[in-house]
């Protein structure tokens, strides 16, 4: 069985063995059926159930392993299990403001927006700037809804079922340069820390980057 998100047998954390023990240990104290009411999943026979880039994904409770719903034996990236489980365990049920803000608007955002523009926006503008079409086609695969406006191309992306994110790229010419932005829904702190939101952008434009080839 084949996935658009990238499937592993066996997803190496490496340096982030602790982050990912750690986000497993949180979420193993915290009752389960709270947490997919109030994260937009489902709990059933001992996971929770959780929509993610168009992919279902099953959460084992308490253990916090990561699979494909339809494939068990395998897990996506450990980044994205991580973002994951801190998700589940950190969501507050708030509803969506439906306004969509930069990140360097998030407590601590300006402090790492540097870092955030430079793996998340610029790779953004590199890879689709010339070539909007395409990144119509590769969001479609990861549930992406195209919204566009004016002389940009908008993707609205459900990342997780309470982050959705708006991915922006207006094309460049001989005088200028592609632009990009990544925008999230302002309740998105109610959900996950900020720099897993970063995590987040820089992992999806990564994915759609690699796709794009």
């Amino acid at each position: 069985m084949s996935f658009y998100l990238p499937a592993y047998k066996k997803s190496d954390p490496k340096n982030y063995i602790l982050a990912l023990q750690e986000s497993r240990s949180g979420f193993s104290k915290k009752d389960p059926r709270e947490m997919a009411q109030k994260s937009g999943g489902t709990f059933l026979e001992g996971k929770i159930q959780l929509k993610v880039l168009g992919h279902n994904l099953c959460i084992s409770h308490p253990e916090g392993l990561v699979k494909f719903s339809e494939s068990t034996d395998l897990e996506p990236h450990f980044i994205l299990q991580i973002i994951i489980i801190n998700y589940i365990s950190r969501a507050g049920g708030d509803p969506l403001t439906h306004q969509f803000i930069p990140y360097r608007d998030f407590p601590g955002g300006s402090a790492f927006y540097a870092a955030f523009y430079q793996g998340a926006i610029q790779p953004l503008a590199r890879a689709f700037g010339e070539k909007p079409e395409i990144l119509q086609a590769v969001a479609s695969k990861l549930g992406g809804e195209l919204m566009k406006a004016g002389s940009s191309t908008q993707i609205l992306f459900w990342f997780l079922p309470r982050v959705p994110m708006k991915y922006i790229v207006w094309p460049g010419d001989e005088e200028i340069s592609a632009r990009a932005n990544v925008l999230f829904d302002s309740s998105a702190g109610n959900y996950l820390h900020t720099e897993d939101l970063a995590g987040a952008g820089e992992y999806l434009t990564g994915l759609l980057a690699e796709k794009s080839v």
